[in-house]
């Protein structure tokens, strides 16, 4: 007999997952570093990418004095742009919808993530949307991830959590959820890893689908 699919939710990293952010966020760190005289560099940014900022801040050297200042001049920055969704994302998403129960668990603040949602017509797909407001451990931590759960009422092993960044396959790891990886240009997950695969965003429909 065939084993009927337990996969009920299917929960997404927002930057560089969905939306095309990377360069908005290499510019609004370029531009709030300079303003405590330090230089941006691409290759450690890519090192050393964490969707906790803490640890980009501590990479970069910025004293935790300047840190809370330094939060809302990247807020103030950021507010200047407006990213777009990667191609397909609507369709993916809309695929998703018909089987799926859909979330966001991201370390984006809420007035950021809630903006651009909007903007780009997807937040009607969304039953649960978990940002940096919501937590108090950020990513790797689960926390996040395991509220989104609870307010789907879903159990670990019923959940997919897609993201693009390592600290989503950890938190992913740390909630006993299945984790796909999709390719970014925040690059820090590897093609060949022993405990997750990387695949195109559009793949996505058709490989939950399979899972049994």
């Amino acid at each position: 007999m065939r084993i009927t699919n337990p996969v009920k939710a299917v929960l997404f990293d927002l930057d560089g997952t969905l939306l095309d952010s990377f360069p908005m966020h290499y510019t609004v760190y370029e531009t709030m570093f300079s303003q405590f005289g330090i230089s941006m560099s691409r290759e450690l940014f890519l090192s050393t990418y964490s969707p906790n900022w803490y640890r980009t801040y501590e990479a970069f050297g910025l004293a935790e004095e300047h840190w809370n200042a330094a939060n809302d001049l990247w807020l103030s920055e950021a507010a200047k742009h407006a990213p777009e969704l990667f191609p397909a994302v609507t369709d993916v998403l809309a695929e998703l919808d018909k089987r799926f129960a859909l979330g966001i668990v991201t370390s984006g603040s809420k007035s950021r993530v809630i903006d651009d949602l909007a903007r780009t017509g997807i937040a009607s797909y969304f039953e649960t949307v978990i940002t940096a407001e919501d937590i108090s451990q950020p990513k790797p931590d689960p926390e996040g991830l395991e509220i989104a759960l609870q307010h789907l009422s879903v159990a670990a092993s019923e959940a997919v959590y897609v993201g693009d960044a390592h600290a989503d396959f950890e938190m992913a790891r740390a909630a006993g959820v299945k984790f796909f990886g999709v390719p970014s240009e925040f690059a820090n997950l590897t093609d060949d890893h022993p405990d997750y695969d990387v695949h195109p965003l559009v793949s996505l429909p058709d490989l939950i689908h399979q899972l049994a």
